[in-house]
């Protein structure tokens, strides 16, 4: 292309040339026809030149994630990065330690805003907390993509912010395929617990209110639900206190795999492992392995790489000037011994 201007640079010199040695008599009609292609080839220049500037410019895209400590959201990086990579974006990849941490990722946030970023993609920790910075990336013109975890649209409105889509799982419906197939291995009046995420969170929320009112519905019995904040530490820890307090417990729905996986942990060191039925959610890697062996029963997968992947998808069609769907939906399905 660069040749090109050069070409018709040449050009533009040599009809400037041809304009000052014209006999002094020309007819005016020859002097605006070279003044006319003079002014076409300086135009077309200019967009050349702006084509190459928009060429040259580099798109950046945040990745905010709850945290890379979970192979959930690397998994979701991987997704993301691939596609990112596919258009030419450069990723900015960041994260807090803990899924429970607001205020880091608004700090993170606030400087991808500062730093000027083309678009941010975010897993938020807080169902409300993270409104606030979402306002700041509106009003400096930058698109927001949520993934996984909801922003509440009451909060947003509040605030007069707004997001361009969501995209992810509905985790109400995950919970109620959980306590289904729970159901049909312990039966009504089964004894079971619940290991939740982080209080008040959205996907927490939505994952153990689909699990308990299904179960509820079909006779079992939700003799305990407590939070383990998305950490398998923690899910071992609480899980020890539920079996303390239940020793004739049937069931254990873990709300993520990490927490699920601490729970088995909990269980095996209590000699129930032959006793309890556990199911996890996410289907990482690790749960798999834990289902081939027959120490989880299943966990509900949802494709984070599918999210990460359609969040860059979406950013592509925002920044070349299109609309995207309020809402992309990512289907939930079971994992057990015969699809891990």
């Amino acid at each position: 292309m660069k040749k090109r201007i050069l070409s018709l640079l040449i050009s533009i010199a040599v009809l400037l040339t041809l304009a000052a040695c014209g006999d002094k008599d020309s007819n005016t009609e020859q002097d605006s026809s070279k003044s006319n292609q003079i002014t076409e080839t300086a135009n077309e220049v200019s967009e050349l030149e702006a084509d190459i500037t928009n060429e040259n410019e580099e798109i950046r895209v945040g990745l905010i994630f709850k945290t890379l400590s979970n192979p959930f959201y690397i998994t979701m990086q991987e997704g993301a990065e691939e596609i990112a990579e596919k258009y030419g974006f450069k990723t900015i990849v960041q994260a807090p330690e803990l899924e429970s941490d607001c205020e880091k990722q608004m700090q993170i946030m606030e400087n991808l805003i500062t730093q000027e970023v083309d678009a941010i993609v975010l897993t938020p920790n807080g169902s409300t907390e993270l409104v606030p910075a979402i306002k700041q990336a509106n009003d400096a013109g930058i698109p927001v993509i949520i993934i996984d975890s909801r922003i509440y649209p009451d909060a947003l409105e509040a605030a007069e912010a707004h997001i361009e889509c969501f995209i992810g799982s509905d985790n109400y419906y995950g919970g109620q395929i959980a306590a289904e197939e729970m159901y049909e291995v312990l039966g009504e009046g089964s004894k079971v617990a619940v290991l939740e995420g982080v209080a008040g969170q959205e996907v927490s929320v939505k994952r153990v209110g689909g699990f308990v009112d299904r179960a509820e519905e079909l006779g079992m019995n939700v003799v305990s639900s407590q939070p383990a904040d998305w950490d398998q530490g923690q899910g071992y820890t609480v899980a020890q206190n539920i079996l303390q307090a239940n020793p004739d417990l049937d069931g254990l729905f873990g709300a993520s795999d990490l927490m699920a996986l601490g729970g088995i942990k909990a269980i095996e060191d209590a000699g129930l492992a032959d006793q309890i039925t556990v199911i996890g959610f996410d289907a990482n890697d690790e749960a798999k392995e834990a289902i081939k062996e027959g120490r989880m029963y299943g966990s509900i997968a949802q494709s984070p790489d599918e999210m990460g992947a359609q969040a860059i998808e979406a950013i592509k069609i925002l920044l070349d000037g299109g609309t995207v769907e309020a809402e992309i939906p990512i289907d939930v399905y079971m994992v057990d011994k015969d699809n891990a």
